[in-house]
């Protein structure tokens, strides 16, 4: 009976000593990886905290970090092959590096930080003007450079329908053309200004007999158009237009 108790307190024993010294045993894929950090100017940087995506195993609340050495030098053990690297300083602007499977890595940090104690409130130093201000003066010319090809071309306001109701209502048919038994094709080119204005008229094909003056005049009156436009901007174009005098036998 004293042997059974024996046996039974030994079992009770290395059951609880086990229990004492549980491992928990964790698989994961790890690289120890290895870089060296510069600063921009290609200075080795001191101290910078660098911490991994990857949770520590022994505190699985915390990130594996690891600081840079005075040659700017580092080692992560534990770092995962497709890894995130936060690189933490006052002295720099917060940044993080993909590591995609490699083990050596060299990084560049951006520009130092320069930070202005009082730039909301910077420190002011009057004194009492001597001599009146001086305005600036921007002389602006207007760019009369014809633009051949355009992205969207000059438009009688309302559209072609309309430039040819206001063709017909205002053109006449010349005494003399009708007289004369003449018929024909005028065309008339000119050229819309960036304000839509139209300017530069010129008989391209006449028949005359009254007929180009007429073709010319109508024109002269017209409205301003909308300007061609170019990279969204209003540009000044040539356009031409023909204007046919036909008779009938009605």
């Amino acid at each position: 009976m004293r042997q059974l108790l024996t046996c039974i307190f030994i079992l009770l024993a290395a059951a609880v000593h086990a229990q004492q010294n549980k491992v928990d045993t964790f698989s994961t894929d790890t690289i120890n990886l290895r870089g060296i950090i510069f600063t921009a100017d290609g200075k080795p940087a001191q101290k910078i905290l660098i911490a991994s995506k990857q949770r520590d195993l022994r505190y699985r609340h915390y990130s594996i970090t690891t600081i840079t050495d005075t040659g700017g030098n580092f080692v992560i053990n534990g770092a995962k092959p497709q890894d995130t690297l936060s690189i933490w300083n006052p002295n720099y602007p917060a940044t993080t590096y993909m590591n995609k499977g490699s083990r050596y890595m060299v990084i560049y940090l951006p520009i130092e930080k320069v930070y202005d104690i009082n730039e909301q409130n910077p420190v002011m130093v009057t004194a009492k003007r001597r001599y009146p201000k001086i305005i600036p003066v921007f002389k602006w010319e207007e760019d009369h450079t014809i633009i051949d090809g355009v992205e969207v071309s000059p438009q009688f306001p309302g559209g072609d329908k309309k430039l040819f109701d206001y063709l017909q209502q205002r053109l006449n048919y010349p005494p003399r053309a009708i007289t004369n038994n003449i018929e024909g094709t005028v065309q008339i080119a000119f050229t819309v200004v960036r304000d839509g204005s139209l300017t530069n008229f010129r008989v391209v094909k006449g028949i005359g007999y009254g007929c180009d003056e007429e073709a010319l005049g109508v024109m002269k009156q017209s409205p301003k158009w909308r300007p061609g436009i170019v990279t969204g901007r209003p540009v000044t174009a040539n356009e031409t237009i023909s204007i046919e005098f036909k008779l009938t036998d009605k």
